[in-house]
């Protein structure tokens, strides 16, 4: 993404005349008022190439996050052709370059879509977390979050107060309920669930005698995966059972982290469970420091392995942020996903993850960024994550600011608040021409 000039929309369809327009962004980068030859290319069809030769109008009009100053603004319009990226190329009249930028085509189902961020797995000081729910939500949204989830080890009520003291303060993020619930053989994740599904054990006696009767009754005919017992896999199925009972969805976490010199999970539990379509998705990509790049690694392949073999497996990137403040770093806002939605709504942000239209993303250490999830999807992440969510993440993270502000009990005006919301408006509009 250049930071001197900037092109909108950056997402257009695909076969439609759409009309592109560069401009400077700041005071000393105004295009200047010449005559200038454009190049378009498709990044991915070395045939797919146009020359239009046009000369920079006056204008001052808003875009994204800023206000044109004064002086030139190129216009053009183009039928893009192909799907992908694609580059486009202005050159003053001296064959000097002035800018290039990029633009990506989507299909017009994609091009409908809205991209969202998200976290649905983050903890807090209620269970081996630092800090409170609030606070955690507040973070999240600095780190340029749309929707996340406090999912607590066994607590659900944090997640509740997550969301009751948001809506105190009108943060702008959308909250989920949701708890880590553990079973001796692997860790499932909560979301959306109306009740504990821990609590919902009642007593240790309680639970064994439910865990006899999921054996007897819900897996009385069921044939298990290798190296897996009824037994083994009862707490798996009342859990998922029980999540579902609550009207929540459940989500396998962390399949191929370490710990004690051995995963995790017992990874016929998570076969058995995506055999059976039990599991609503995976955590392909999670927040752990020991052994993360293997572990998120080996739970990529899987997922592309299992899609060979014709599973359609919802995924998620989740940071499993426990925000460990002692050692000046932490997991939050490595990890994430990235939805293609209707909306920023509950029903079409699952509604998205469901039918596939997630991306599981990380950049850890703030270094190098790595996506899974289908070509299209992923290709397109890439884009979004270069030349939208940089100018998206910093807006969001000056709302958090004065969210904290609002926390701490600052006076703090509303009225730079409502701006930035509106900036950010204006920055989705701009960006993607539905």
């Amino acid at each position: 993404m250049n930071e001197h000039y900037t092109v909108f929309p950056k997402v257009v369809p695909i076969d439609k005349d759409v009309k592109i327009i560069v401009s400077g962004v700041h005071d000393r980068t105004v295009v200047p008022e010449k005559e200038y030859n454009i190049t378009v290319q498709a990044m991915c069809n070395h045939y797919d190439n146009a020359q239009y030769k046009t000369t920079a109008l006056s204008a001052r009009s808003k875009y994204g996050v800023s206000e044109l100053s004064k002086g030139g603004m190129i216009e053009f319009t183009h039928k893009f052709a192909t799907k992908g990226e694609y580059t486009i190329k202005i050159m003053r009249d001296d064959s000097t370059l002035l800018t290039t930028e990029q633009i990506y085509v989507a299909s017009p189902e994609l091009a409908q879509l809205t991209p969202y961020r998200g976290d649905l797995h983050i903890h807090t000081y209620y269970s081996d977390g630092s800090m409170s729910p609030i606070y955690m939500a507040i973070m999240g949204r600095k780190l340029g979050l749309d929707f996340a989830a406090i999912t607590d080890h066994r607590r659900y009520f944090p997640s509740l107060e997550a969301i009751e003291n948001a809506k105190k303060i009108d943060l702008d993020l959308l909250l989920f309920p949701g708890e880590e619930i553990d079973i001796e053989t692997a860790h499932i994740v909560s979301v959306c669930a109306n009740a504990s599904v821990v609590e919902a054990r009642g007593g240790e006696e309680s639970y064994k005698r439910q865990l006899i009767e999921t054996v007897e009754n819900r897996l009385k005919d069921a044939a298990m995966v290798e190296n897996l017992t009824k037994d083994q896999y009862a707490s798996a199925k009342w859990t998922v059972d029980r999540i579902h009972e609550f009207n929540g969805y459940a989500f396998l976490a962390h399949p191929y982290w370490v710990s004690g010199n051995r995963y995790d999970h017992h990874l016929p539990i998570s076969d058995q469970l995506l055999k059976d379509s039990e599991i609503d998705g995976v955590e392909v990509i999670g927040g752990h420091w020991q052994f993360q790049y293997e572990s998120n690694m080996l739970a990529m392949v899987k997922y592309y392995d299992q899609v060979a073999k014709g599973y359609k497996i919802p995924i998620l990137g989740n940071s499993d942020t426990h925000y460990n403040y002692k050692i000046g770093k932490d997991l939050f806002g490595w990890y994430w996903t990235t939805v293609f939605a209707k909306s920023l709504s509950k029903e079409d942000i699952f509604d998205a993850i469901f039918n596939l239209r997630s991306v599981a993303c990380e950049r850890p250490f703030g270094e190098r960024f790595i996506a899974c999830g289908p070509y299209e999807l992923v290709e397109y992440t890439c884009f979004l994550d270069r030349e939208f969510f940089p100018i998206h993440d910093h807006i969001c993270s000056m709302e958090a600011d004065i969210y904290f502000d609002i926390l701490a009990d600052k006076e703090a005006s509303i009225e730079p608040l409502n701006s930035l919301r509106k900036n950010l408006g204006e920055l989705y509009r701009n960006s993607f021409q539905f």
